[in-house]
């Protein structure tokens, strides 16, 4: 019997980052990782555009991400929508140094972000392990609402701030 039912969501290569995409580096140490392990996988295509695993909505996305128990993503969208559904995630940005997925996660406090320039196999495996834990759950939890009230900062300051504005131009 599988230890868990994991998803994995792949980003497509990304021209615009030239020589720091390292993609294919990411996509190996994922599948390494997940030779390591019996696992159950779901493919979960996050382009509604071009979606190959036949999902035609945000909400449909959103909610088989919701049913795993670990995702495994090197996309923005995975590591959103895992979290967002305290669904813990081992998180590989595809890019060397790291972009957004990575500034994203850290953003949050998800402590499981790494770098394609500096995978480690045993890192990874490491970082599965503790996805399938209560404590995880609980993390990822956090995360979400640590996003959300982050979320509601900058809304409250936009807000803020048009109101202002508009209150200028009216005088």
């Amino acid at each position: 019997m599988a230890d868990a039912v994991i998803e994995a969501v792949l980003v497509h290569p990304q021209k615009e980052y030239k020589e720091r995409a390292r993609h294919k580096v990411a996509n190996q140490a994922i599948q390494r990782l997940v030779d390591s392990r019996e696992m159950s996988i779901v493919k979960i295509d996050t382009r509604l555009d071009m979606n190959g695993t036949g999902l035609r909505t945000p909400a449909e996305v959103e909610s088989l991400i919701a049913r795993m128990d670990v995702v495994i993503t090197t996309r923005l969208h995975g590591t959103v929508f895992a979290l967002k559904n305290g669904v813990p995630a081992v998180v590989i940005d595809p890019i060397a140094g790291g972009a957004k997925v990575h500034r994203h996660a850290e953003t949050i406090g998800w402590p499981l972000v790494f770098t394609a320039d500096s995978l480690k196999d045993e890192d990874l495996q490491k970082a599965y392990d503790y996805c399938l834990t209560a404590e995880a759950r609980e993390k990822a939890r956090e995360c979400c609402a640590r996003a959300v009230k982050k979320i509601e900062a900058v809304r409250d300051q936009f807000v803020a701030e048009f109101m202002h504005d508009r209150q200028k131009a009216e005088q």
